[in-house]
């Protein structure tokens, strides 16, 4: 899966590092919809942590289709209950 972060870049994550994506994501919707500012941050935060750090960055040079796309490391809770109100809930 082709993932992007706005403002940063494309990373391709796949095999377990995807399905541990998904757990976190779930957590990640569950706290914005429980409204749980703290808990949205540190999810937000792994999320993107993971993804860097398991994933394979391409190149810039490299055009590739996103599969899916994350708002910039710096979206705040509020930004992001609006821009999360369509994310899928099972990545695949």
């Amino acid at each position: 899966m082709i993932i992007r972060i706005l403002t940063e870049g494309q990373y391709r994550l796949e095999g377990q590092a995807l399905a541990d994506l998904d757990r976190l994501d779930d957590r990640l919707l569950d706290a914005l919809a429980a409204g749980n500012r703290q808990e949205y941050e540190d999810s937000f935060r792994e999320v993107l942590g993971l993804i860097r750090g398991r994933g394979n960055r391409l190149p810039d040079t490299e055009l590739v289709e996103s599969d899916l796309i994350l708002p910039p490391p710096d979206t705040t809770f509020e930004e992001a209950r609006g821009l999360f109100a369509d994310y899928p809930r099972h990545l695949g």
